[in-house]
């Protein structure tokens, strides 16, 4: 690992300050963290939640057409298992956003919008979405026992970057989880709770937006029996809209705490400075021995002013002879 190639001034911190890092690296990575949540989330997205919603809202008499299947999409509650089941796929869809800071923190052509970035961002998408190596590994562990866990952002470096064994990862995450004083998961909380707020609130201001006049009118009345299902179909669309928003900044700041604890336990700070102070020697070195060939050898000097003296005096005697 080439710790003076790192993009980011990792160092010894308290959680909180971790925290402000990781918010920090959220802002600067956004862009591409969004880009790879959402391009991960969308097909999930579309497939479990939209196209059921939207058969039920437009292909209601179809429906019982369909047997099983109609009966499933026309019930209340199957369209919402099927949400439910799109929010607890959340740890597949940031596995790749991991796998892209790690990239990005040692290559600095990543920080930019050049196509070095967009390459890497549909590399990493790509094994994502493969079953074998992006669904498959440690799902057992993200989807069911640690899923409800706050410490959850936490375990995807150690699973994404070190590849550790059972018995491994659950000795590494102890030892990131000490001396933490609950600021992970008082941020998963936070979070999760932002992303529930914006898509109630982006409802509510939509539904402020209806005339009054509109609202006592009997064609409103009419097609109220829909507006339960139009606003369910909008508060699904506005929630993911608050989860990719949200995303970036969920994953970015256990990244940022995982670093720092990382940094705390290995010594990174260190061997930094040990690095630092060898490339400065090099660099005097280097300057003194660019000196010591520009200034003349003091043997040299003397040979050339005895040369000069032996070829004065034949001409100081032909001098006397005229």
């Amino acid at each position: 690992m080439k710790l003076d190639h790192m993009q980011v001034a990792v160092r010894p911190m308290p959680t909180v300050q971790a925290i402000d890092l990781g918010t920090m690296m959220a802002r600067h990575w956004f862009e591409p963290l969004w880009q790879i949540w959402v391009k991960m989330s969308l097909p999930f997205f579309i497939l479990l939640f939209l196209l059921p919603m939207l058969g039920k809202l437009f292909f209601a008499d179809n429906l019982a057409e369909m047997g099983l299947l109609g009966e499933l999409i026309h019930s209340d509650w199957f369209v919402e298992v099927l949400f439910l089941l799109f929010w607890w796929l959340k740890p597949i869809y940031e596995k790749p956003m991991v796998s892209w800071m790690g990239q990005a923190l040692f290559d600095s052509a990543l920080s930019k919008p050049t196509p070095t970035r967009q390459a890497s961002i549909q590399s990493v998408i790509k094994t994502g979405r493969s079953l074998k190596h992006g669904i498959k590994p440690d799902a057992g562990k993200l989807l069911l026992r640690h899923r409800i866990s706050t410490q959850r952002q936490l375990m995807l470096p150690i699973l994404q970057l070190e590849r550790p064994s059972n018995e491994q990862f659950k000795a590494r995450l102890n030892v990131l989880q000490r001396g933490q004083g609950g600021g992970v998961g008082w941020q998963t909380i936070v979070l999760v709770h932002i992303e529930s707020f914006f898509a109630l609130g982006m409802l509510l201001f939509l539904v402020a937006l209806i005339p009054f006049s509109l609202l006592e009118s009997e064609m409103f009345f009419s097609v109220s029996e829909l507006v339960e299902n139009w606003a369910e179909l909008a508060f699904g669309i506005l929630y993911f809209i608050g989860a990719s928003l949200i995303a970036p900044f969920f994953v970015a700041v256990c990244f940022a705490v995982y670093l720092t604890k990382r940094c705390l336990l290995e010594g990174w700070d260190v061997e930094l400075v040990f690095k630092q102070l060898t490339k400065r020697y090099q660099q005097s070195l280097n300057k003194t021995s660019n000196l010591m060939q520009i200034t003349p050898n003091p043997s040299t000097s003397s040979s050339l002013s005895q040369s000069s003296t032996q070829t004065e005096q034949p001409v100081t005697k032909m001098g006397q002879g005229l």
